[in-house]
């Protein structure tokens, strides 16, 4: 008996730890249903993310400062290539072919335009059509007062890119030995938005020991602007006003100037002035250019300027538009002569593009240290060459100094390039990094004779950073 129960005890015990297991297939299955529902459901949250990502992107990048990426800022422009023509040598105009002939074609036709014998068009013999007057039109007030209307909505779309600069500065009054503030009012040109700043072209005398700078958006809203880079040689600066501080709005209404071309330019052209060229902002002034044959020679450069027939004074600055819109030229004083002191004069837009997108993008610039003018030919006759530039200065602790140019010198090549004007000789030292070792040929006057030399010079950095 005990045997038996014994027995039963032991199976009852073993029955109690038995489990029931589920067969191999009904886990597998299991398995893939799981599998199956997670990509399902990871694809539709990943649908769902993408398109409230779309959706909230715009909002999400202006908080995280989308505007701090700054883009390179270009200038387009289009000058004649006479640079490097000997003197005597008649530039071809841009856009125009040379042929073996000696004929010209136009280069979106193919069509050459020599003539019969061998002739260009402007050399054969063509009467003018006769023109017939059946009659004359009178004008009368309304049509004068349409071109003035006319005049106004050009202006009016120029002066988009135009922004009154406030500069402040603090001194002493030497009477009372108290602290001042002093405020002056200026123009401003908007001549680029590189993403994260708006960048204004002002006078550099009007900001350069200001200091505060205020930039007027609109009639209640001014921002605080800072100087970026300037060029004391053309008395021209860059400030930049962050677009996080503008409101969208705002800045929809302002706008980049469209920089046109100043090389092209006749006297007797109509133009407006803009800004402050009588010396009060946001004025205007019409008028026409006057002379186009001026000049100045400022360091390692020579600048074109013209003249126009607008009042002028002491606080003029802005800008000259062409009846096209375009801003053609800058109001200068600082390079002004005795002879056009009671006129505009305007530096050249086209020749400006390379230095204002050097300033806009904060860019090291090149420095020689010479101030040079252009030879005559009479001149390069007289000193045995056929091209060269004369030295008139050479600059204190200049890299020019430093390698021994002098007052006198003529600058005959640079780098083994021919120099033919100041402009080709400012166009080498643009194109080169500071630090750039440049071979200077070189001829000398001693006494009664000259010598041939050649000096190394190490290019230094032109100030205007900040």
């Amino acid at each position: 008996m005990s045997n038996d129960n014994n027995s039963k005890d032991e199976k009852g015990y073993s029955f109690i730890q038995e489990q029931i297991a589920s067969k191999k297939k009904f886990k597998f299955r299991r398995m893939f249903y799981s599998v199956t529902w997670t990509i399902i459901l990871a694809c539709i949250f990943g649908i769902v993310a993408g398109v409230a990502f779309c959706i909230s992107e715009p909002a999400i990048s202006k908080i995280l400062g989308k505007y701090q990426d700054k883009k390179m800022v270009e200038f387009p422009t289009t000058t004649p290539q006479d640079n490097t023509l000997s003197p005597g040598t008649t530039p071809i105009p841009s856009g125009v072919n040379q042929n073996s002939q000696g004929g010209t074609s136009n280069p979106n036709t193919g069509v050459n335009n020599t003539g019969k014998d061998g002739k260009t068009e402007d050399e054969i013999d063509t009467k003018p059509d006769t023109v017939i007057i059946e009659k004359y039109i009178t004008g009368d007030i309304k049509d004068l007062t349409n071109m003035y209307t006319e005049l106004r909505n050009i202006a009016g779309e120029a002066d988009k890119s135009i922004l009154n600069i406030t500069s402040i500065s603090s001194g002493v009054d030497p009477l009372l030995e108290k602290e001042y503030e002093a405020d002056k009012v200026s123009s401003g040109l908007v001549v680029a938005n590189n993403g994260a700043d708006l960048l204004i072209l002002v006078s550099y005398d009007r900001v350069q020991d200001a200091k505060h700078i205020q930039v007027t958006l609109t009639d209640s809203l001014s921002v605080k602007a800072k100087l970026l880079s300037y060029d004391n040689d053309l008395n021209l600066a860059v400030i930049a006003v962050s677009l996080k501080d503008i409101p969208e709005a705002v800045l929809n209404n302002i706008k980049p100037a469209n920089l046109g071309e100043s090389y092209p330019l006749t006297t007797g052209t109509l133009i407006l002035a803009l800004g402050s060229p009588n010396g009060y902002v946001n004025s205007m002034e019409y008028g026409m250019i006057t002379s186009k044959s001026s000049s100045a020679y400022i360091t390692d450069n020579k600048i074109d300027l013209f003249n126009t027939d607008i009042a002028d004074n002491e606080h003029s600055d802005g800008v000259i538009v062409n009846l096209k819109g375009e801003i053609i030229g800058i109001i200068t004083q600082k390079l002004k002569d005795e002879y056009n002191q009671n006129v505009n004069t305007v530096i050249g837009i086209t020749q400006l593009k390379d230095i204002i997108k050097s300033l806009v993008n904060n860019e090291e610039r090149s420095y020689f240290g010479i101030k040079g003018v252009d030879m005559t030919q009479t001149a390069l006759e007289q000193s045995g060459i056929t091209h060269g530039i004369f030295v008139t200065e050479v600059e204190t602790d200049s890299p020019a100094l430093n390698a021994g140019l002098q007052n006198g010198d003529i600058i005959v090549s640079v780098n083994d390039t021919e120099i033919i004007t100041v402009k080709t000789f400012n166009n080498l030292i643009a194109e080169s990094e500071p630090k750039t070792t440049m071979k200077v040929k070189i001829k000398r006057n001693v006494k009664n004779s000259s010598l041939d030399m050649e000096l190394s010079v190490v290019l230094g950095k032109k100030d205007g950073k900040k």
